[in-house]
């Protein structure tokens, strides 16, 4: 700090020297006059050398400290815990229901018709022309046997060409309105053009004027559209002697039902119908995590189809138990073009599942990382012939890719998280260099778990580095201590807070910050779910949430300084003091202290030029002694000390040249300036005063 020699001063000592030049007639004179006011003066004070004043805090009593908060580390949820891995799943569906329509016949055979058609075999041709004669009267009906209906011929072309069965029945209700009861009766089906079987079955006896249900599998048969239906091997007891009447319009009837055909391979007019239809969990592998929900705030579900059938496909994939903040599904429907004859289409879809809540314990809820897909294929009757077989498929793959949750529930597995690094810790800067002994120090690590997980955090090592004085590592029981972190608690989100105190009982921390270190190196361990799943499936993170590890630091200001360096800048312009510094040739410049903090100190000053260029040393370790204690150990009144400093006329050369300078105070306490032999306590009103002033010799021309 400057302050300027006032314009009286400089005025009187302007008439001073007019009055005595007038006494003397062409000669030269040199004058030594005492500049009293002060040339340049600073205040060395620990609030106007410190950068950051919030880092400096005075206590009750005006004892000072030290403080710093620093966050260490921050274990960010979102690249870790809440990680979902891109994955990409493939999955082949077989066309294997493919159904044809049902089917109905209903066909009569009549007394008169059996009776010709018994006419064409010559051991039934007695029977044939027995009811044919008698027809209306009562009379016993014999036993026969041996005897078949004419065939029944059964097209249906509009429908289907031919097919392979891999399931299917012909349901038959057989109705019996003749008067005498059927003991045997043999039904087939045959493909009318090849006359080859389709099923055949031995029906079972048949009461008069009663009826029975049957089916007949044709289950792995050939099937065309052009069908006959046979009845053979046709037996009866009679009336067994009792007269009844004979009326050839009485009749067998069938009521048939081709039904529940399912083919492998098919020329056929299709029905509408689904083709794949199914519910099925899919589940990731997300190491030892077990999630049961997501909810995502960016994500895609990308899904690749490659179909082979010959006709269109409409596609309908839903995400279940996926719905959006407005409680929509996630569902996406897509159109898949025919194939072509011999190859594949395929679709290309992208769907994004930002925003959307998505539940993964699976369909019955009891999985975990499961998503839950329903997939239905429809193709719709267009009314054309299509060949479609089981070996016809669609083939899906669907990648999800990019997600990063909001939010996570379930349980997060076991992690552990180490974090080696190191972290600015310049809140000691004000000491240039030297080393001090303090007489306490308090060190915090501080864990804000903001993770809805039980863990525990280690420090496994904690090392000092200083410029000037080499580096000091931690010791004590608190290194590689295990210490129990709570979890957070969720609804709102409330992060757990935890602090483990590191002091002098449980480490070396006085000899670790002694050093003046500007930087820490760390080695601190984090551990989740150390105990396994204790939440029961409760764990939780969000994406914003993390573990914070942070280091909090309070040193009193209760020291020992060996060469303990202060440094300040101030302005020094002699110019400045309204002086004709022209005239000046040589002079004493008197250092002049007064130096409150009990503590000896040597004071070096620098004079810099207005290009901040060095011009001169214009003291060199020059001693000043600190303040005096009272009993209550502290200082009352500055102790003063006035260092006279001759510069030569050379020297002033230099010296007239100054705009800045810069003190360097070097503190070393004494013996005598401890406190009852403990570190002195610094006070917020301790301060180094230094001011200037000067007795230069002027060069004067003097007329008589």
């Amino acid at each position: 700090m400057k302050l300027s020699i006032t314009i009286q001063k400089v005025v009187l000592f302007f008439i001073v020297a007019s009055v005595l030049s007038s006494c003397k007639k062409d000669a030269k004179t040199n004058w030594d006059t005492e500049l009293l006011v002060p040339i340049a003066t600073t205040n060395l004070t620990l609030r106007n050398l410190v950068k950051d004043t919030s880092i400096l805090k005075t206590n009750p009593d005006n004892s000072m400290k030290l403080v710093y908060n620093s966050q260490l580390y921050n274990f960010n949820l979102a690249e870790q815990i809440v990680n979902i891995p891109d994955t990409s799943i493939g999955q082949k569906f077989n066309l294997t229901d493919l159904r044809l329509p049902n089917q109905y016949v209903d066909f009569k055979a009549s007394l008169g018709m059996i009776a010709q058609n018994a006419l064409l075999t010559p051991s039934t041709q007695g029977l044939g022309q027995f009811l044919i004669t008698f027809n209306g009267s009562s009379l016993p009906i014999p036993p026969v046997s041996g005897l078949s209906m004419p065939p029944f011929h059964y097209a249906a072309p509009d429908l289907f060409d031919s097919a392979y069965l891999s399931s299917g029945e012909v349901e038959i209700v057989a109705e019996n309105h003749l008067p005498i009861p059927i003991s045997t009766a043999r039904i087939s089906l045959f493909n009318t053009g090849d006359h080859s079987l389709v099923g055949t079955y031995d029906c079972p006896p048949i009461a008069a004027n009663s009826l029975i249900v049957f089916s007949i599998p044709i289950a792995g048969s050939r099937i065309t559209n052009q069908l006959d239906f046979v009845i053979d091997n046709l037996s009866s007891p009679g009336s067994n002697g009792a007269s009844v009447l004979i009326d050839t319009s009485n009749y067998i009837e069938l009521k048939a039902t081709v039904r529940t055909l399912k083919a492998t391979e098919a020329w056929a007019k299709f029905p509408a119908q689904n083709v794949v239809d199914l519910t099925e969990d899919l589940e990731q592998v997300i190491g030892d995590r077990k999630f049961t929900y997501v909810d995502a705030r960016s994500g895609f579900l990308h899904i690749f189809i490659t179909s082979s059938v010959q006709q269109k496909l409409y596609l309908d994939y839903t995400l279940v138990g996926a719905f959006d903040s407005h409680g929509v599904p996630l569902n996406e429907y897509t159109v898949v073009p025919p194939a072509p004859v011999g190859g594949t289409i395929t679709i290309d879809t992208m769907i994004n599942i930002a925003g959307f809540a998505i539940n993964l314990s699976g369909k019955d809820g009891s999985k975990f990382n499961a998503y839950t897909q329903r997939i239905v294929a429809h193709i719709d009757s267009d009314g054309l012939i299509h060949h479609i077989t089981t070996a016809d498929s669609i083939i899906m793959r669907y990648e999800i890719t990019q997600v990063a949750p909001n939010y996570i529930k379930g349980y997060a597995g076991r992690d552990t998280i180490t974090g080696k690094d190191s972290a600015d810790f310049a809140f000691l800067d004000i000491f240039k260099s030297g080393s001090i002994g303090l007489e306490d120090v308090k060190m915090t690590f501080t864990v804000d778990n903001g993770i809805g997980v039980d863990g525990q955090v280690r420090i496994n090592g904690l090392t000092a580095m200083s410029q000037n004085n080499g580096s000091r590592t931690l010791s004590g029981s608190i290194v590689g201590q295990p210490f129990v972190i709570s979890r957070a608690t969720d609804f709102p989100l409330t992060p757990a807070h935890s602090e483990f105190l590191i002091n002098s009982t449980n480490s070396n921390i006085k000899d670790l910050l002694g050093i003046l270190p500007n930087k820490l190196k760390y080695d601190v361990e984090v551990r989740t779910n150390v105990n396994g799943n204790n939440g029961q499936y409760r764990d939780f993170a969000y994406l914003e949430s993390g573990l914070k590890i942070g280091l909090n630091a309070e040193v009193p200001l209760s020291i020992i300084a060996n060469h303990l360096v202060l440094v300040d800048t101030f302005d020094f312009n002699i110019a400045g003091t309204n002086t004709n510094i022209n005239g000046i040739t040589d002079g004493v410049l008197n250092l002049i202290t007064e130096n409150i903090y009990p503590i000896d100190a040597d004071i070096t000053i620098l004079l810099y030029d207005e290009n901040w260029q060095v011009v001169d040393t214009l003291a060199s370790n020059a001693h000043i002694a600190g303040g005096v204690p009272d009993a209550n150990c502290k200082v009352q009144a500055p102790t003063k000390s006035k260092v006279p400093l001759y510069v030569s006329e050379e020297r002033m050369t230099k010296v007239k040249l100054a705009r800045h300078a810069v003190a360097t105070a070097d503190f070393n306490s004494t013996s005598s300036q401890l406190c009852n032999g403990l570190p002195t306590k610094i006070y917020s009103t301790y301060t180094l005063g230094i001011t200037f002033t000067a007795r230069f010799n002027y060069k004067v021309n003097a007329k008589f």
